[in-house]
């Protein structure tokens, strides 16, 4: 009789070891991937508070716009993740050239655009910012 209840003891200890692995295992992984987009969270917010972009000057054609932007802010831009929004509607790439790839803090780009003249702009940074002009 008492050898039994010790095997008995013995699976319900192994038992509880290897539901405790499992749960242990399960539970870091979810943590690590809250975590991760915590993280990722974290500093994108910190990006779009510390970002500041001031459209400087607009020249503006019936075929061409040239658009001038002064990054106003700490941290550096990249310009290819811009998105230009004419009058409402999304301007292709194919239709724009920029003069940088990157926009350091306190220097400025120029956006050229082959595309209608428009009434009103609208630059949409990587951080999802709105910057409006006319």
């Amino acid at each position: 009789m008492g050898f039994s209840s010790v095997i008995g003891f013995t699976v319900i200890i192994i038992g509880i070891l290897i539901a405790g692995a499992y749960i242990y295992t399960t539970t870091e992984s979810q943590f690590n991937q809250l975590y991760n987009s915590l993280d990722y969270f974290y500093n994108h917010i910190n990006s779009k508070i510390h970002e500041k972009v001031v459209i400087t000057n607009v020249v503006s054609t019936a075929t061409q716009t040239n658009i001038t932007i002064y990054n106003n802010g700490s941290t550096v831009l990249d310009l290819y993740k811009f998105t230009i929004l004419f009058d409402g509607d999304i301007v292709p790439w194919s239709n724009i050239s920029v003069s940088q790839h990157y926009l350091a803090p306190l220097s400025s780009a120029k956006f050229v655009i082959n595309w209608s003249q428009p009434k009103r702009i609208c630059i949409i940074s990587n951080t999802g910012n709105k910057y409006y002009y006319g």
